[in-house]
């Protein structure tokens, strides 16, 4: 995380976490990445979801933003709408809020940065095991060059005792 332009939505200098996104890494503000990975934590006490308690959460009804049972009120619960779904001008990052607004910003930095360790994580995992399985390769490569040119210096040196045999 450091304080740079955000590569989706172009605001800056501000927090960005180096995610990827989209086939490549990009730096992201908060407000662009919990808009992309509405799925991977609570839209309403921004708590990242484990597998733990699947069964206690609802999804919204237009994305795949998805909150804790607990969080909502029991009658939005069954047509549960998520707060970007439900109000066009919703941001993740409100400027204008004034009271506690700093550890709601801070709780929203927080979740976003989970969200991308997480990501990394995964990232790092399947680097290392594309460098494994290449690694893995190059051994049998290695290996059958090497059984090849054992098997060429034979023929020629077949070819040596039956050219003197001849000779």
């Amino acid at each position: 995380m450091a304080d740079r332009e955000c590569q989706a939505c172009g605001s800056g200098p501000i927090l960005v976490h180096n995610v990827p996104h989209l086939g490549v890494f990009a730096e992201l503000c908060t407000a662009c990445l919990l808009r992309h990975k509405p799925g991977t934590f609570c839209p309403v006490c921004f708590d990242i979801h484990d597998d733990t308690t699947a069964h206690s959460r609802v999804m919204c009804l237009r994305c795949p933003a998805i909150a804790h049972l607990t969080c909502l009120p029991s009658a939005r619960s069954s047509c549960y709408l998520c707060p970007q779904c439900s109000d066009p001008s919703f941001s993740f990052i409100d400027s204008g809020a004034a009271d506690g607004s700093a550890a709601l910003v801070f709780t929203k930095d927080l979740c976003a940065a989970k969200i991308a360790a997480a990501a990394m994580h995964r990232a790092a995992a399947l680097a290392r095991a594309e460098a494994e399985q290449k690694v893995m390769g190059a051994l049998v490569a290695r290996r059958n060059a090497k059984e090849a040119i054992e098997r060429v210096a034979a023929l020629m040196s077949n070819q040596n005792h039956s050219d003197v045999d001849d000779g």
